[in-house]
C-alpha cells in the first residue's frame, strides 16, 4: 500500500516550557511512527503556548529539519485548553491524536488506539486505570462527583489523551464556547467512546504546569459547563435557610407569648446570623461563577492568537 492510500494520523501536542521533555518525547513518538509505518502516515503538530524557556527555539529548529513536524506558536500563554483548540483548528489529516507532551500518558498506546479506529471507533480515549501523581486523591474525588452530576458524560476517567476521527474534530471545531472542559466536549461530540486502559505516570521533568489553582479552576469549569447541580444547590440552600429561619421565628414568638422563659440572646442570634450570612455568601459565590463565565462568553474574544506556522 502506497503512502498516498494510507490514512493520515496527526499527533497534536500542546506544549508549555517542555524543553527538557521534547527530545525524550520525540524519541518515543518516532518509535510509534516506525511501528505504524505500514498502516498510517504519522506526523506531528506542536502548539507552543507561549513558552518562556527554550521550547520555541528547539521546535523551530526541528520544524526546519523535519518534513513530518509542524509548529504553531501562540502569541503568548493562552492556556492549555486554548492550545488544544488551536491544534484542532490547524489539524490536517484523517485521524487526530491529542496528547500532552509531559509523557505522563504513554504514547505507546497510540497503535492500540489506531487499531480501535480501524474497527470503526470514532473516539478512542486513554482511560486512566491507575495514577501515580500526588494529586490522585483530588482527581478520584472530582471524577466521583462529576460523573454523579454530569449525566451526559460517560463514567470514564480520561483527560487530554485521545484519538479522534476527523468527523469528531469537525464537530469540536464548530463549538464556540470560551470556558471549555475538553474531555466533556469530546464526550458531547461523540456518539460513543471506546476506552483503552493506561497507567498514568508521575511527571519526571519539572513540575506540573497547571498547579492546584489551575486544577480547581478546571474542576469548577467542568461542573458549571456540564451540570446545573451547583445552581440548583443554591435554590435548595436558600429554601432550607428560609425554612429554618421561619421555624426559629415561630418558636421564638411562641416562647415569648406562651411561656415565661428567657429568650436566648447574643449567642443564639450571632449563630443564626453567621450561618445565614455564610449560606448567602456561598450562594453568591456559586452564582458569581456562572455570571463570570457568561461574561466571558458575551465578550466573545478569540481563544488565542497564533503567529505564522513554522514548517519546512
Amino acid at each position: 500500500m502506497t503512502n498516498s492510500s494510507l490514512p493520515a494520523l496527526q499527533i497534536v501536542l500542546p506544549v508549555f516550557n517542555e524543553e527538557e521533555t521534547i527530545p525524550k518525547l520525540l524519541l518515543r513518538l518516532d518509535a510509534v511512527k516506525e511501528k505504524l509505518k505500514d498502516a498510517a502516515v504519522v506526523s506531528y503538530l506542536f502548539v507552543n503556548d507561549g513558552s518562556s524557556d527554550g521550547t520555541r527555539a528547539t521546535l523551530e529548529s526541528l520544524a526546519t529539519k523535519r518534513t513530518d513536524l509542524r509548529l504553531v506558536n501562540l502569541l503568548h500563554n493562552f492556556g492549555h485548553t486554548a492550545a488544544i483548540v488551536c491544534g484542532l483548528d490547524h489539524f490536517q489529516g484523517d485521524i487526530c491524536v491529542v496528547m500532552d507532551a509531559d509523557l505522563q500518558d504513554p504514547p505507546e498506546v497510540i497503535p492500540e488506539m489506531f487499531e480501535a479506529w480501524k474497527r470503526g471507533e470514532k473516539t478512542v480515549v486513554a482511560e486512566r486505570k491507575s495514577r501515580r501523581e500526588k494529586t490522585q486523591l483530588m482527581f478520584k474525588t472530582f471524577y466521583f462527583f462529576f460523573h454523579k452530576f454530569a449525566r451526559t458524560v460517560p463514567p470514564i476517567s480520561f483527560g487530554t489523551h485521545c484519538l479522534l476521527d476527523k468527523t469528531i474534530v469537525q464537530r469540536l471545531r464548530g463549538l464556540s464556547e470560551k470556558n471549555r472542559y475538553f474531555p466533556g466536549l469530546v464526550a458531547y461530540g461523540s456518539g460513543s467512546i471506546f476506552p483503552v486502559q493506561v497507567d498514568r505516570h508521575e511527571r519526571k521533568d519539572g513540575s506540573s504546569r497547571v498547579g492546584y489553582f489551575g486544577l480547581v479552576n478546571l474542576a469548577v469549569t467542568a461542573f458549571i459547563s456540564f451540570s446545573s447541580t451547583p445552581i440548583r444547590l443554591v435554590s435548595i440552600l436558600g429554601l432550607t435557610s428560609a425554612t429554618v429561619g421561619m421555624t426559629a421565628g415561630f418558636v421564638i414568638v411562641a416562647v415569648k407569648l406562651f411561656t415565661t422563659q428567657a429568650i436566648p440572646g447574643w449567642a443564639s442570634m450571632m449563630t443564626v446570623l453567621s450561618v445565614g450570612f455564610g449560606m448567602q455568601l456561598l450562594c453568591l459565590g456559586i452564582i458569581g461563577e456562572y455570571i463570570a463565565r457568561i461574561y466571558d462568553e458575551v465578550k466573545n474574544r478569540p481563544l488565542y492568537y497564533a503567529e505564522k506556522e513554522s514548517t519546512r
